[in-house]
């Protein structure tokens, strides 16, 4: 089986694979300069962007004054079958096999991982699953601690990431934990009493009402708004802008108590 014919059975129809193995060919580019590639008008190129994007294998890197489409790792195939649990055996075996065939077409070195990253709502609960353990892998990499403040609305929109957290590799290591700020809510005394103590530690600032959500883990910066629709991340992989703001946060949890 060829590897187009293995993403049309993954759920790509045609043009969304031509497009995606043209990203995987020449790395990022110019949504114009991939239209003229793929042999394609610009509002249908627009059109497959957006499907691919929604599928977690494509991204928009806004980090320059001009758009352009960046393909993800072949690995980020895989988010393709989070909604479904990976019940489809069939599927999750060709998916090995695709990411081993990509691999050998894109040196992902040289396609790195847009600095800076938009995810809507409809895509942010994929996102946050698929995501969670390089986050906790980059925390570790780091100084162990994932700072941060969060509203209650996160906590109430997705329990189940929530539960996920505590049950990853990472979350055993005893150098983690979780360290942040939160609002002094009935929803917050739920999880003190649900979660460990040692590994969640969370604080409240007198006379503070957060309504967003801001992680630092390790080079990242994750901000969130969770309390009013539509929901929406932007993830920022900067090393400087993350060492600075851990060091904001690092400041003000020694001059606060519990």
């Amino acid at each position: 089986m060829t590897i187009q014919q293995t993403l049309h059975v993954l759920g790509l129809n045609e043009k969304e694979v031509k497009v995606y193995l043209l990203l995987l060919k020449h790395g990022k580019t110019k949504p114009s300069v991939l239209a003229g590639l793929a042999k394609l008008n610009r509002a249908t190129l627009y059109n497959v962007a957006h499907s691919l994007i929604a599928k977690g294998i494509i991204a928009e890197d806004l980090s320059g004054k001009v758009l352009h489409l960046a393909p993800l790792p072949p690995k980020s195939l895989s988010s393709m079958l989070e909604p479904a649990k990976r019940e489809l055996l069939e599927k999750e075996q060709l998916m090995e096999k695709a990411i081993e065939q990509l691999s050998v077409m894109a040196i992902e070195k040289t396609q790195p991982v847009p600095k800076i990253r938009f995810i809507a709502e409809e895509q942010l609960e994929r996102f946050l699953f698929a995501n969670l353990v390089k986050w906790q892998e980059a925390v570790l990499a780091s100084d162990g601690i994932w700072w941060g403040y969060q509203d209650q609305s996160f906590a109430e929109a997705f329990p189940k990431w929530l539960d996920q957290t505590w049950h990853t590799a990472p979350s055993k290591d005893p150098r983690y934990r979780a360290q942040f700020f939160s609002n002094a809510t009935p929803m917050e005394l739920r999880l003190e009493k649900k979660y460990p103590k040692s590994k969640r530690i969370v604080r409240s600032l007198q006379g503070t009402n957060f309504t967003a959500n801001t992680w630092v883990c390790g080079d990242y910066l994750v901000m969130m708004v969770t309390n009013q629709r539509p929901y929406y991340l932007v993830e920022l992989h900067d090393t400087m802008l993350a060492q600075n703001s851990r060091e904001v946060f690092r400041q003000l949890w020694e001059r606060t108590t519990s």
